[in-house]
């Protein structure tokens, strides 16, 4: 009886040991969700980060919704910080962040449309790799207007000469948590968060990995607008513009004076009436581009440069002290 009892009592303690390590393993990694009114979603999304990432910081962002999405994470013991009025998508990842308190900082969507498994795969390549950022790569999208519109800003990066795989705006990506807060005056506050962080790390030359992941059915409703998709490629451009802005003026200006002196020569050498003056205004139109992009380029490198000594405050204005359900229950 005696050995039977310090078998399971070795039992046991082999169990808190394997649960420790577990805990462990995930205790470098904060998650944040933002979530809107993402009630119907959100216990299913929350359940499956708490069991496949014991021991992770989950923060629950809720900007400003009307349903009960705090109480559902509250019930959970999830930290939640609440905003005081809608500011967006990116603007609760950014709010996040900064209340994050680990190495590695993830972004995971509320509507069940990730996946813990992925995140966990994607964790473990930031460490083993000593990577600054790992970017999830989806294989397709949920409906032909939004893989319509991927695919548009798909083809406008290529044509900017950017390499960053087949889904540049996904949701579902892990960051060196020191390394993204040095970029979050560059992160806009609505849908287009993904898109400028992966441009971020790409055009700053952080190691970073392209992880393809596979995604759930959503629960709930997206909003996502059409508009969304016109502001992302706007912000496409001028992601660019600040970090490269000779990709843009170079190729243009470069090809303007082509063109122009080769029309300039054409009608020189046939009509015999010396240099036209729209091949002339053509090769200075051309000049004057790259001239400007020549400034540009001076002007966003000065301002890159003072983004790591840019002082971000420690809390965003209009949020509400961060909760945890402990700390209400102790109230």
């Amino acid at each position: 009886m005696q050995t039977s009892c310090r078998h399971m009592h070795g039992v046991e303690q082999k169990e808190k040991m394997r649960s420790m390590q577990q805990d462990g393993r995930w205790a470098n990694l904060s998650v944040v969700v933002p979530a809107f009114n993402e009630q119907s979603g959100l216990g299913v999304t929350l359940d499956s980060l708490l069991s496949e990432l014991p021991g992770a910081e989950v923060i629950l962002v809720d900007d400003c919704s009307t349903d009960g999405t705090s109480q559902v994470a509250l019930e959970r013991g999830i930290i939640v910080v609440r905003h005081t009025f809608n500011q967006g998508q990116g603007a609760a990842l950014k709010t996040g962040m900064l209340h994050a308190n680990r190495e590695y900082v993830a972004w995971f969507d509320a509507d069940n449309e990730h996946r813990a498994e992925d995140l966990k795969r994607m964790t473990d390549l930031m460490r083993s790799n000593d990577l600054v950022a790992v970017i999830g790569q989806r294989g397709g999208s949920a409906s032909f207007l939004r893989g319509a519109g991927k695919w548009l800003i798909r083809l406008v990066g290529k044509g900017l000469k950017i390499n960053a795989g087949a889904d540049l705006n996904c949701g579902l990506r892990v960051f060196r948590r020191e390394v993204i807060l040095r970029y979050l005056p560059l992160i806009p506050d609505r849908f287009s968060a993904s898109l400028v962080t992966t441009l971020t790390m790409i055009e700053r030359r952080y190691p970073i990995l392209f992880e393809p992941i596979s995604v759930n059915e959503r629960i709930g409703h997206s909003t996502v607008r059409l508009r969304d998709g016109f502001e992302a490629l706007f912000l496409l451009l001028r992601s660019v513009l600040l970090f490269a802005p000779m990709r843009v003026f170079l190729p243009i200006g470069t090809a303007l004076i082509g063109i122009g002196a080769l029309y300039s020569a054409i009608v020189a050498a046939w009509v015999g009436r010396g240099i036209p003056a729209g091949g002339l205004l053509l090769v200075v139109l051309g000049m004057m581009l790259i001239i400007l992009g020549l400034i540009a380029d001076q002007i966003s490198q000065l301002r890159l440069s003072q983004l790591p000594q840019m002082q971000m405050a420690k809390r965003i204005p209009h949020i509400e002290t961060a909760l945890q359900q402990g700390n209400a229950d102790a109230e």
